[in-house]
């Protein structure tokens, strides 16, 4: 089962995300995340849930989803997690295996914290097992947990890079101009950022966690 969840921060473009990612339309569940469910028109997608406190939504814009036949949860103001994260264990429970996050990194209401909090998503402890992906037209970034053997089809010069995340990571790669061979990225380095793929490429994690952000 894939899900998409529209995010609140900047959406992308809906024929360069096409044409960066073919066929990443295909969902059995479409949720908005408060105001991200402005971004379904735009998109082509037809959501089937909007759920957040609505601080950004309209009461107009809530009824008018409804109105479509759009499931509507609203949750309270004050709450221990974001509209986002709360989406994120909506589709897990209605038993998503793969899960696509789009809006999530630029700014929500000029709140840069949004998006970082949407990219620590990536390790959510429900999540894992999930193919989880952020995505917009110029990249997709996803988590690797040790021990994993990960292979992505990349566009020949596509930007690829590695960041250790919350500890060093021990990796190896193949199909990147410049090949890991069993070595460290040590965390709080930029040692793995901005590598090049030569087509398709498998990157095994020996040990730690790795951000890998695949540009389109």
């Amino acid at each position: 089962m894939r899900a998409i969840i529209l995010a609140g921060g900047d959406q992308p473009d809906p024929r360069a995300l096409s044409a960066a990612w073919p066929g990443w339309e295909r969902a059995d569940l479409v949720i908005g995340a408060d105001g991200g469910a402005r971004a379904a028109a735009p998109l082509a997608l037809q959501l089937h849930l909007i759920i957040g406190d609505f601080d950004t939504l309209s009461a107009s814009e809530v009824e008018e989803f409804a109105a479509r036949g759009v499931r509507v949860e609203r949750l309270p103001h004050e709450k221990d997690a974001t509209d986002t994260e709360i989406a994120l264990l909506t589709a897990l429970d209605a038993g998503a295996t793969e899960i696509v996050i789009l809006g999530a990194l630029g700014s929500s209401g000029g709140r840069s914290d949004h998006a970082l909090g949407t990219i620590s998503l990536l390790a959510h402890p429900r999540a894992r097992g999930v193919k989880l992906s952020l995505l917009d037209a110029t990249s997709r970034i996803q988590l690797l947990v040790a021990p994993v053997r990960c292979s992505i089809s990349a566009r020949s010069g596509a930007i690829v890079s590695l960041v250790p995340w919350g500890t060093d990571a021990r990796v190896t790669t193949e199909g990147l101009r410049w090949p890991l061979r069993d070595e460290l990225l040590t965390s709080g380095s930029t040692r793995g950022l901005s590598n090049e793929s030569l087509g398709d490429l498998t990157i095994e994690l020996h040990e730690g966690a790795l951000l890998v952000s695949e540009g389109a």
